[in-house]
């Protein structure tokens, strides 16, 4: 069943499976806050697990902002989960701070033995490098984009992609595919982007899957982020491998429309199912996660298309 909280939104979220049960973490902010654009400030990590990926019972929260002074005292955002050799899952996630207002974005993560308490174990957070990417916007909003990191396993070796902006580049295609690497989990170098510059401005909550053959960049962009007319939401780029290249600019959108920081994800019987936030509807802004969608279901289209 789709998961909606009486008392939150929920928005962008992902899966990670143990091997026993299914771990959904998400974002969620009171809806106490009236204006859901306030949400983005008061977000902290929900957590939630499954027996089958569909019917869910909400555990205690994964993270809250720090108490502080840290890199991530104002609020926690979109990340990703995985299974470390010793058993152990850990928890990768942007975090924003007081100090900077929120402005400034950064990469930290957090480990549970259990898969329910998560304890922080990142010595420092994974910055920006100013040598690719831009540091901050000067002419825009001032903030730093460096997020939604999403950590796989490729060729032995952990690679993480980034939410990022190209340094020096035109705004509205400034949008890149950030790119670090590490061979322990611990201790990561940053290195240049995988993609260039496009018809994107950003380049958002971003996975590297292998569909069937398909090596698949599955990425959002809003419709006021982007370099040319034409509708927001999910994107879906085909590449030559799980670390690209892949052909951004020819990316096809995703139908439904209304879901937003789509996910793929393949199930224990070898299935692919696609998920993503309900966004606006009718106006109004939802912050539900609506029921896994078969991939086979989902409708991409060219940019453009109708």
């Amino acid at each position: 069943m789709a998961l909606e909280l009486t008392d939150h939104w929920l928005w962008d979220h992902w899966i990670c499976d143990d091997g026993d049960r299914y771990h959904l973490f998400f974002l969620r902010a009171s809806r106490a806050l009236h204006d859901p654009e306030r949400r983005h400030f008061r977000a902290s990590m929900g957590h939630a697990v499954s027996n089958d990926a569909r019917t869910w019972e909400l555990l205690p929260d994964a993270l809250v902002h720090s108490d502080g002074p840290a890199f991530d005292d104002k609020a926690i955002w979109t990340g990703s989960t995985i299974v470390k050799p010793d058993g152990v899952m850990r928890v990768f996630y942007t975090g924003i701070s007081r100090a900077e207002d929120g402005l400034v974005q950064r990469i930290g993560w957090a480990d549970s033995i259990d898969g329910v308490t998560f304890e922080r174990t990142c010595d420092a957070p994974l910055e920006a490098d100013a040598r690719w990417y831009e540091r901050r916007e000067t002419d825009v909003s001032g903030a730093e984009h460096w997020r939604d990191p999403f950590v796989f396993m490729h060729e032995e070796r952990w690679h993480m992609l980034i939410t990022a902006r190209a340094k020096g580049a035109e705004h509205y295609g400034a949008g890149v595919i950030g790119h670090a690497v590490s061979d322990d989990l611990d201790h990561w170098h940053v290195g240049p982007p995988l993609t260039s510059p496009s018809v994107f401005g950003q380049l958002e909550v971003s996975q590297s899957r292998s569909v069937d053959g398909h090596h698949l960049l599955v990425f959002s962009c809003g419709d006021d982020m982007k370099a040319e007319a034409g509708p927001g939401g999910v994107w879906i780029a085909e590449g030559e491998g799980p670390l690209g290249p892949w052909d951004v600019d020819g990316a096809r959108y995703v139908r439904p429309e209304h879901l937003y920081a789509g996910q793929l994800l393949q199930l224990r019987d070898g299935g692919w199912v696609f998920t993503g936030f309900e966004n606006i509807v009718n106006g109004e802004f939802v912050g539900a996660a609506p029921d896994l969608l078969p991939w086979a279901d989902v409708e991409l289209l060219p940019r453009g298309g109708h």
